[in-house]
């Protein structure tokens, strides 16, 4: 256009910024603090998952021994009202007993049969239980378990001071709270330290060269900025509000659980208390009760006992086997 009132022309620019924080009042030292603490806090959820496994897989194996002799002790009752019936049906053959007699030790041989098949059946869920717990996937394993009792313990547990000071060490549930703690109070510092100020380095270079120039110089700045946030609209108050929060639910937390723990100890050691003092009262129990047996079958085979007698007296050392592997 004449006149120059347009006039073309060419530019480009180069620049490049860079930033820096130099210093920002323990901002960031919290924060990691903050980060470091949760993540102790969750690697200590590793152990109390494992003690939970271990708890359930012990439970599940020793489930499948007691099923396993009760169903041995089935099995022996069975044999035993077999035989019974087999002695009531020689005598009433030889005219020696009422007829009767037969028709009662069936009726108690297929009850012993049934019960078997009930232990058996209890069993066989215990075996899948155990398989579930220690996650045995492949059906077509044989899969049992030693009937033999794991060692019964012989001592007194400890006194229950004893037992909650061991389990405030080392019961991981109480260690991840603490480390929960740990991480509540580092997250609160942090929210604290949010309205520190922030000294930061910047540095910035250009280049414009243009058709008018294209060896210009390119311009260098450099410099120091500190700045703080005097209002963010409640939002620090608010962190703090809910890091204080966060710290009285993790103590809450674990207050509970203390106070629980000494309730579970406390019945736990009650529990072995008793169990072994029943341990001792059923061996003696079923020891007597197979005399009896004994004594009652002698009877019956001289002729002198009943059906009766000898149903109670099996049915006395069924009750009696079963209440020692309880209380194993």
């Amino acid at each position: 256009v004449n006149g120059g009132f347009f006039e073309p022309a060419l530019s480009t620019g180069i620049s490049a910024q860079a930033s820096w924080r130099i210093y920002d009042f323990g901002q960031t030292r919290a924060n990691i603090r903050a980060a470091e603490a949760s993540a102790a806090a969750s690697d200590a959820a590793l152990p109390t998952t494992m003690l939970d496994i271990t708890s359930t897989v012990t439970a599940a194996y020793l489930d499948a021994v007691a099923r396993a002799r009760l169903v041995a002790s089935a099995e022996a009752t069975v044999l035993s009202e077999e035989a019974h019936l087999d002695q009531a049906r020689r005598f009433v053959a030889a005219q020696a007993k009422d007829p009767i007699e037969v028709v009662q030790a069936q009726a108690r041989a297929a009850n012993a049969r049934s019960a078997l098949a009930q232990a058996q059946s209890d069993a066989a869920v215990a075996l899948a239980n155990l398989r579930a717990a220690i996650g045995a996937v492949d059906v077509t394993d044989d899969f049992s378990v030693d009937t033999a009792w794991p060692t019964l313990p012989t001592d007194a547990p400890p006194t229950l001071a004893t037992l909650v000071a061991s389990a405030r060490q080392h019961r991981p549930e109480i260690v991840q709270l603490d480390r929960q703690i740990a991480a509540s109070n580092a997250s609160l510092n942090a929210a604290r330290a949010e309205r520190r100020p922030v000294l930061n380095a910047q540095a910035q270079t250009q280049w414009n060269p243009g058709s008018s120039d294209w060896s210009p110089q390119p311009s260098w700045s450099a410099g120091l900025t500190l700045s703080w946030q005097f209002l963010d609209g409640g939002r620090a108050a608010a962190d703090i509000s809910v890091a204080n929060a966060n710290v009285a639910s993790a103590m809450a937390q674990r207050d509970g659980l203390l106070i629980s723990l000494q309730v579970q100890l406390e019945s736990a050691r009650a529990q072995i208390v008793a169990a072994t003092v029943n341990v001792t009262a059923s061996t003696e129990a079923v020891t007597a009760a197979q005399a009896q047996l004994k004594l009652a079958n002698a009877r019956y085979t001289a002729g002198l006992g009943s059906q009766i007698e000898l149903a109670d007296a099996q049915t006395a050392v069924t009750k009696a086997e079963g209440n020692l592997i309880n209380a194993q």
